[in-house]
């Protein structure tokens, strides 16, 4: 009778750490999951063990791994999955041990896994914000990889732009170049040709200024030799008239 109320206290408190009424463990994706499953399987072995007349932390318990190791029959069998629940339950296990009472032991495996299922929900609520913010990186990741290809495009636009702004300039200096040399070119023909204009002008002119001077030479000799005729004439007259 004391095991089947030891046993409803136990299956009582699952529903008060729980917190939903339920007597099933947190589901095996949590974190912590392994560690609370453990202690329900401990749990219910300490009930098992009352239901049979047996006290856990007596000799007869496999609660002590040093006393179940002196059995070699069933006993190893439990210390292997007791091993394989993790060495924070072994430590709780030993320490269960040092406990009188079946009341002390459900009330210190109530508190452990109170405290366990609170660093769970903890937990839990710390990779939600975790996944929040991962999402939110990943976002702005993806964000500024967006911005980054298009700024290497602009880049890359601007590049293209800049070599043919480069080649154009090139282009119009070239022109500009072969212009200006072009016009440099008819300057100085044009200037030699006024040159030698200029200078056989200065020629014809020098010519003329000679002509010039022997026609004038010329016409002062023939109005000498006018005037000598003239007068001539006019003594052969006189003699005439006097004959």
């Amino acid at each position: 009778m004391e095991a089947t109320g030891f046993c409803g206290m136990e299956v009582a408190t699952r529903g008060l750490v729980g917190g939903s009424g339920s007597s099933s463990p947190p589901e095996l994706d949590s974190p912590g999951s392994q560690e609370h499953l453990g202690m329900f399987e401990l749990v219910s072995s300490c009930c098992s063990e009352e239901v049979r007349g047996e006290t856990p932390g007596r000799e007869d318990c496999p609660l002590d791994p040093n006393n179940a190791e002196l059995d070699p029959g069933g006993g190893g069998g439990k210390i292997k999955d007791q091993k394989g629940l993790g060495k924070e339950v072994l430590l709780l296990m030993q320490a269960l041990t040092t406990l009188a009472s079946p009341e002390e032991k459900l009330a210190a495996l109530c508190k452990k896994y109170a405290d366990s299922l609170e660093e769970s929900r903890s937990m839990q609520k710390q990779v939600k914000v975790l996944q929040k913010k991962q999402s939110q990186m990943v976002k702005e990741k993806i964000h500024l990889q967006s911005e980054h290809s298009k700024a290497i495009l602009a880049r890359s636009k601007l590049e293209s732009l800049c070599r043919e702004l480069q080649r154009h300039n090139k282009t119009l200096k070239d022109d500009n170049t072969q212009r200006s040399r072009e016009y440099e070119e008819r300057r100085k023909e044009a200037t030699l040709h006024f040159q030698m204009t200029l200078n056989q002008i200065e020629v014809q002119m020098e010519q003329h200024n000679t002509h010039n001077s022997k026609l004038r030479q010329e016409n002062m000799e023939l109005a000498q030799k006018l005037k000598k005729l003239i007068k001539q004439y006019e003594l052969r007259e006189e003699h005439i008239d006097k004959v």
